[in-house]
């Protein structure tokens, strides 16, 4: 069994992340090799930021916790960190790998049962989630280790506790969607109650890690200082609180050289082994039967829309983008990484609002400053403008159709008409998205209505004419080659160069706008924003005109 487990894992991982495409594509055709170097040339300089920016972060937290006597509350924080992200991010892996892959109809059929299937599926998610992790933690842990003079121990012990570390965390996001699909799955409306619950959770999740960042150090500083004086490892505990497992991890690392350190790791260890069992015992009796229904309800409601459905006659933009619109919200995968951008803000307000820590937050701060009007009305246009990249709906329209894409090529429509409707649908996507962030902070910071309305009214049509640029680009090769749905967006070139492209847009944009609206010149920010979405729009149809179509042709002959 454990032969054909790994031979399982090893498809799974290949068809996930696309290994055997790529070395082709890359190695054998030598095709394409531009995106390795874009990436590199993208990746690198992020990469040695962060590198350094944890790296300075340890020596901090080290240099602080030693005047305590608690050098390794610096492992601490980076497991916290760790393990944080790997929950949030866990969660949209999870719902992905596990109910929305077009794998699932083959992993079914083959000779495994749903233990097998959901613990292979949940070995494809951790791998995935070790590269992030190691961004994190090796700066971490090698600062540490240098400045701790650490020996072959530490070394041994970080490697184990680096293996374990993100299993906790992934496990709790797994037991969560299992349970949460069971439950959605007896419902004809799987798709809404899906996306609605995905939401709740993201949201949830995110809450409360502001909720325990914000608590770990609340009250009165004197008394918290002394507190942390007075108790044994007083601040690991403090910031060990928030993910109580790193606690485990720091202590194994740091004592590696004694038992009390191999007994921490034996704890990390059990308490990894048991949460593993708790999701092999809940997904042995719901995994499978919601994987199955899941297949009969959609089938069942497919039948259902279409005996009830009627024939009316209607604007072809309207029907097209609300069917954009439909589609994209239809699938959990994208609407859940598209739209938890949106909800970030509104979550922020609700914490703090709920948990009355607007005192001394940013938001009193913006409530506070008296920002120029023009001001006000420039950041809140790129900041429409921003998000429509940030949802990933533009950027990925074509590469989402995947395999299906054949379809749309065999509409009697004109490109122009596909790529105009496709961007109304995220253009009004981002605008409802963009609203429920924009009009509370308004509210909070007693912005001035007049600026934010307007604001508002040419962010959306500067969106619209960002959308058709980065349609464009999806359009000169669309990624249709995945297995995963997830895939499409997280795992798309195009999506990563839209999002680079838009933050050096918006943010030169943004520079010159807050230039230009701090003095007599500020009446220059719209005519400045508006001449930018007139010349994108020139752009956008020279592109069209000249590329647009032929690229088209090429995509209906590769497939």
């Amino acid at each position: 069994m454990r032969n054909r487990l790994w031979s399982v894992y090893l498809s799974l991982l290949n068809m996930q992340y696309g290994v055997s495409v790529l070395r082709h594509r890359y190695l054998k055709e030598r095709r394409r090799l531009w995106e390795l170097l874009l990436l590199t040339v993208t990746l690198i300089p992020f990469g040695v930021i962060m590198f350094r920016f944890f790296w300075s972060m340890a020596e901090m937290l080290f240099v602080g916790g030693l005047g305590l006597g608690q050098p390794h509350v610096a492992l601490v924080y980076g497991a916290v960190m760790a393990s944080l992200i790997t929950l949030f991010f866990g969660f949209l892996s999870v719902l992905s790998a596990f109910y929305f892959s077009t794998d699932l109809e083959l992993l079914v059929t083959l000779p495994l049962s749903s233990t097998e299937i959901l613990l292979v599926k949940f070995a494809v998610v951790l791998t995935g989630k070790y590269a992030i992790n190691l961004l994190i933690l090796l700066p971490f842990w090698l600062r540490y280790g240098i400045l701790a003079k650490a020996g072959v121990g530490y070394v041994i012990s970080a490697v184990l506790v680096f293996l374990l570390l993100p299993v906790i965390p992934l496990l709790i996001a797994s037991v969560i969607m299992v349970l949460l699909m069971r439950v959605v799955n007896l419902s004809r409306h799987r798709d809404k109650l899906t996306l609605i619950g995905g939401l709740l959770v993201v949201g949830l999740s995110i809450g409360f890690q502001v909720w325990l960042s914000t608590n770990v150090g609340e009250g009165d500083p004197q008394q918290m200082l002394e507190l942390l004086l007075s108790q044994t490892e007083g601040l690991v505990r403090a910031v060990g609180r928030v993910f109580p497992t790193a606690i485990w991890a720091a202590r194994a690392m740091a004592q590696a050289h004694t038992l009390q350190g191999w007994l921490n790791f034996g704890l990390l260890a059990g308490a990894s082994l048991l949460g593993l069992g708790a999701l092999m015992f809940i997904g042995k009796r719901v995994f499978l039967a919601s994987i199955l229904q899941g297949f009969e309800a959609s089938k069942g409601s497919a039948g259902k829309r279409r005996a009830k459905g009627t024939v009316k006659s209607r604007p072809v933009l309207g029907t097209l983008s609300l069917l954009e619109v439909r589609l994209f919200l239809r699938d959990p995968n994208y609407a859940l990484n598209g739209l938890v951008g949106y909800v970030m803000f509104p979550i922020l307000f609700a914490v703090s609002l709920f948990t009355q820590e607007f005192t001394g937050s940013p938001l009193e701060l913006l409530a506070t400053l008296e920002l120029p009007s023009m001001f006000i009305f420039g950041v809140i246009v790129l900041y429409v403008t921003a998000m429509v990249a940030m949802s990933m709906i533009p950027s990925t329209t074509f590469s989402r159709e995947g395999k299906y894409l054949w379809f749309v090529r065999s509409l009697p429509l004109k490109l122009e008409e596909v790529i105009l409707s496709r961007a109304l649908a995220a253009a009004g996507v981002n605008l409802v998205g963009c609203l429920v962030g924009v009009l509370p902070m308004a509210y909070l910071a007693r912005w001035q209505w007049g600026s934010v309305l307007l604001g508002v009214l040419l962010g959306a049509l500067l969106s619209l004419v960002w959308a058709v640029s980065l349609i464009l680009w999806d359009l000169r090769r669309p990624m249709l080659d995945w297995v995963n749905p997830i895939r499409a967006v997280k795992s798309n070139l195009n999506a990563v160069v839209g999002l680079a492209a838009s933050m050096v847009l918006v943010g030169a944009l943004g520079v010159i706008s807050f230039r230009l609206s701090q003095g007599s010149s500020a009446w220059l920010v719209p005519v400045l924003l508006g001449l930018v979405g007139l010349a994108l729009a020139a752009v956008n149809y020279y592109v069209l005109q000249r590329f647009g179509r032929k690229q088209w042709r090429q995509i209906e002959g590769g497939m």
